[in-house]
């Protein structure tokens, strides 16, 4: 029953989904979403700023991909992950370590509440 519960909890946590006009990745989001649909194991490839590390997390959430479990997002560096969780969490218009946390060596910014977890 704890289990069942902490499904529905996540399932009613209020994100605010947008995607910014101006980025390639967000031009694409119907057709990423209908690739992570179909495939177990999807590539996304594009040049450095079109909005993979932000937007891609975010279309996992839209398509309920957290309901059971963690969005793992990992970053090569500390400070990448505490920079792209506060930028994610920005876009959610949520606190950072609630819906969108991070983790990194001795520091743990999440709850049971967290949908994306960058590491």
């Amino acid at each position: 029953q704890k289990s069942c519960d902490l499904v529905e909890s996540r399932k009613q946590t209020p994100v605010t989904i947008t995607y910014p006009k101006n980025l390639p990745v967000s031009q694409q989001v119907d057709e990423i979403k209908d690739a992570l649909q179909i495939a177990q194991v999807v590539v996304v490839a594009g040049e450095t700023g079109s909005g993979k590390t932000t937007q891609l997390p975010k279309i996992c959430l839209e398509l309920g991909l957290a309901n059971r479990g963690l969005i793992g997002h990992t970053q090569p560096r500390r400070l990448a992950a505490r920079t792209v969780a506060n930028r994610i969490s920005d876009e959610l218009y949520t606190e950072l370590g609630h819906a969108v946390g991070y983790q990194v060596r001795f520091t743990d910014q999440s709850s049971d509440q967290t949908l994306v977890k960058v590491m």
